[in-house]
This record gives structure tokens, C-alpha cells and sequence, in this order.
């Protein structure tokens, strides 16, 4: 289904709202002048690039609630920056520990399923335990009951973070399994867009940890299972739209800074 005119709204106002403050605080800073850059380029240029990459960083933790205003309209139960608790044996870390160290040297390539069954297979109800607590980007429950748990990260995330990201999903499995069964239990890597064109998504720090379409999803795959089919074309033509209303606002603020 293609985005409702309600969240394509809430995005809009969103985006165009925190940009515009952006774009005022911007013009009110002190720190402009940059005498070295002015003679390598221009003031524009300079002063546009440090506007873009202003915005581009205020784009890095928006997207979960992006996900979040799409979700509502498609499922029952949708949570940004939930709070999971439950309990992990001591043998389940063990295995848990044994799955990355085994990723992050190359010896495992990743695979959903094996790692749902190694963690089932070390549980031993007897076994010692530690209570645990994650906080996750967001949470989707179906009609049928069956879990999603993503964490969204930048295009280019770091080793540490994503292997981190790892062990996350891996302690939420071992959490789950005791309440539900992990058929019904999904994790996902989600990255907002695929910055390597026509090419498959291939940074090294993601493909050593996750699988593209198994716990890996990328661009048009994450926005359309949120929100259905047409969601990601819809999405890319709500930017379109907010970036026509501000292309105004940016050139009349460039052009100011510029004749100050």
C-alpha cells in the first residue's frame, strides 16, 4: 500500500520544521569565517557544505522515527526505543560469545536460522542466569503475534557498532525463546538507503555480521516491509516535496551569509 496522506504529513512537518531551525541557527552562528576554504572555493560553496552536512547529521537519528510513523498505520503493537527485559544462562552467552568471535574471524558466515537453533540447543533450564535489559530502535508486534526487533544504523556504520548490534540481536533471541517461540521472533539490521547505487549493499563491517534478506535489510526492503508495497518510492517523493519548500530558504540564507 502506498503511503497515507497522514504519515506522509507527519514526515513532511516533521522534516520541515527541525529543518528550518536548523537553517535559522545556522545563520545566527559566530564561527563563519573559514579564510582558508574561502580562497580554495567560494563563501557559497563553503557555507553550503557546511549547511548539507549539518543536515545530513540531523538525518542520522531520524529515521528510526520515520519508521516508527509508518509502522502505526500498518500493525497493532509499534514501540521506538523499547525497553526489553528478560534472562540469559550462562551457557547461552557462551555460545553467543562463540558466534561473533567466530563472524568476526571469518570462519562463520551469518545464518539466521543455525544461530536460532545454537541458542535453543545451549539452554538448559537448570543452568545459571543474568538478568538482562535492551533498549531497541523499534519494535513491531503482528496481528499473529510475531516479534520484529530492529536497530537502524548509518549507511557506513563502524566494525564496533555493528558487531555490537550483533550481540544485541543474539541476546534478544536468547531472551525471547523462553516466552515465544523464535519462528515468531525477527531481528534486523536496517540501513535507510543503499549508498552504493545499482550495486548490492556490500560494506564489510555489515556483511561480516549480517545477511542481506535474512537479518540484513536494506533501503526499498526495510520502508516497504513497514509500510508495503510503494512505501520506499512514496517516501523518496515526500523528500522530493520537502526539499522543493526549502530550497528557497536555503538559497536566501546562503546568499545573506555570503554578502555579510
Amino acid at each position: 500500500m502506498p503511503l497515507s496522506p497522514v504519515a506522509k504529513g507527519k514526515i513532511k512537518r516533521m522534516i520541515m520544521s527541525e529543518l528550518r531551525r536548523k537553517i535559522e541557527e545556522f545563520s545566527e552562528r559566530e564561527d563563519m569565517n573559514k579564510p582558508f576554504y574561502f580562497r580554495l572555493f567560494s563563501k557559497e560553496v563553503v557555507y553550503t557544505a557546511s549547511l548539507l552536512q549539518s543536515i545530513f547529521t540531523w538525518f542520522g537519528g531520524k529515521w528510526e522515527y520515520f519508521a516508527e510513523i509508518i509502522a502505526r498505520e500498518n500493525f497493532p503493537r509499534v514501540k521506538r526505543r523499547y525497553r526489553l527485559k528478560g534472562t540469559i544462562t550462562s551457557k547461552e552467552l557462551i555460545v553467543i560469545d562463540t558466534i561473533l568471535k567466530e563472524l568476526d574471524e571469518g570462519v562463520r558466515t551469518p545464518d539466521i536460522e543455525r544461530t536460532k537453533q545454537e541458542i535453543l540447543q545451549a539452554y538448559d533450564k537448570n543452568d545459571s542466569y543474568k538478568e538482562k535489559s535492551h533498549i531497541i530502535d523499534l519494535f513491531i508486534e503482528t496481528e499473529n503475534g510475531e516479534e520484529y526487533y530492529f536497530e537502524l544504523k548509518t549507511v557506513k556504520p563502524n566494525k564496533k557498532e555493528v558487531r555490537a548490534a550483533k550481540r544485541d540481536f543474539l541476546e534478544v533471541l536468547a531472551m525471547r525463546h523462553k516466552e515465544k517461540d523464535l519462528v515468531k521472533v525477527h531481528v534486523f539490521l536496517a540501513i535507510p538507503f543503499n549508498p552504493y547505487f545499482s550495486e548490492e549493499y556490500s560494506r564489510w563491517t555489515v556483511i561480516k555480521f549480517f545477511k542481506p534478506g535474512d537479518d540484513l535489510l536494506v533501503g526499498k526492503d526495510f520502508w516497504n516491509l513497514l509500510g508495503g508495497e510503494n512505501t520506499y518510492e512514496d517516501l523518496l517523493n515526500t523528500f522530493e516535496e520537502v526539499g522543493e519548500e526549502l530550497m528557497d530558504i536555503i538559497e536566501r540564507t546562503i546568499n545573506r551569509l555570503v554578502e555579510e
